[in-house]
């Protein structure tokens, strides 16, 4: 099979480059710039990467025209409350449909909490409520998808991100404090566990998804390797680091004020309220081993603050 993996250099279609680079398929890739060193290690993976980008279609026409059968594609939230992913996941929807692509693979999110305890808080936010606004478009965009008409279709839903508490470029947005103070500030409930994975894992089931579309057809698929509260996460960043690191209990008033400005943890608190599904990792029955939290940690801290 020809796959295009749109957004192979993020960390869900990087993991699905991995996860094919030995296999019979032949891979393919779109990037801005093909000589970037992002591109180079796709290159250096098997992969052939085209120029271009998810708002033009001419050039995802280009890529497609080489007689895709398998397409895997996630987009990026617009936290400015633009309508970005949408015109993109409408403009890759398009385009896959012209070409006649037979497989849809979409990288989504596990919706937090029970079904029950999802559309309950869900349908209690006010119709302005930032993380109602993010729910919406997410459910949103998994519709066109169901919709698409495409011979074949899988969602993948990861859990929250492991690599969250740990790379630069995310650890300086949500836990700023993490690196310097050695203070988990996380406005999850803390008696509440939550799931987490290392996010590139998500590749793995998206592979699976290509070798058997057909028992992966209308399959979403959510998964995770270890559901930690938020005082486990801290003990297992702790062992990784050398460093004592401690769960940061919040005053009132500046609680109050990060549940009004900061989106990730305005998101956080209100995922507390859903409550938790302890039937999300399910990995086995995809036939995908997941690597423990502690193990990645422990195998990914060079060049973070977890070995400063």
């Amino acid at each position: 099979m020809k796959v295009l993996i749109l957004g192979a250099t993020g960390r869900m279609g990087g993991g699905m480059v991995k996860a094919l680079k030995d296999s019979p398929h032949q891979l393919y890739a779109l990037s801005r710039d093909p000589t970037s060193a992002k591109a180079e290690a796709l290159k250096s993976n098997g992969a052939t990467v085209f120029k271009g980008d998810f708002d033009d279609r001419d050039s995802l026409d280009r890529a497609l025209s080489v007689g895709i059968d398998s397409v895997f594609f996630t987009t990026v939230p617009d936290l400015q409350g633009g309508d970005s992913d949408l015109r993109q996941t409408k403009n890759i929807l398009d385009a896959v449909k012209a070409a006649g692509v037979k497989q849809l693979i979409y990288g989504s999110l596990a919706y937090p909490g029970t079904e029950e305890g999802f559309k309950t808080i869900y349908e209690s936010l006010e119709p302005t409520n930032w993380v109602k606004l993010y729910f919406n478009r997410k459910l949103e965009l998994d519709q066109l998808v169901r919709d698409s008409g495409v011979q074949y279709w899988t969602i993948i839903r990861p859990p929250s991100f492991i690599q969250n508490h740990v790379l630069p470029e995310t650890v300086a947005f949500i836990y700023p404090d993490l690196p310097t103070k050695h203070q988990l500030k996380s406005t999850f409930d803390h008696s509440i566990p939550q799931w987490y994975a290392d996010g590139s894992e998500a590749g793995k089931f998206a592979a699976a998804a290509v070798s058997d579309p057909e028992g992966l057809h209308t399959k979403e698929v959510k998964f995770g390797a270890e559901a930690l509260t938020a005082q486990e996460v801290v003990e297992k960043l702790s062992q990784a680091s050398g460093k004592p690191i401690t769960l940061y209990q919040w005053p009132e008033e500046e609680l109050k004020e990060a549940l009004m400005t900061h989106p990730f943890h305005i998101t956080c608190e209100i995922i507390s309220k859903m409550g938790f599904d302890p039937e999300i990792g399910n990995a086995e029955k995809y036939g995908v081993k997941l690597t423990p939290i502690s193990e990645w940690l422990e195998n990914n801290k060079t060049g973070t603050w977890l070995s400063s």
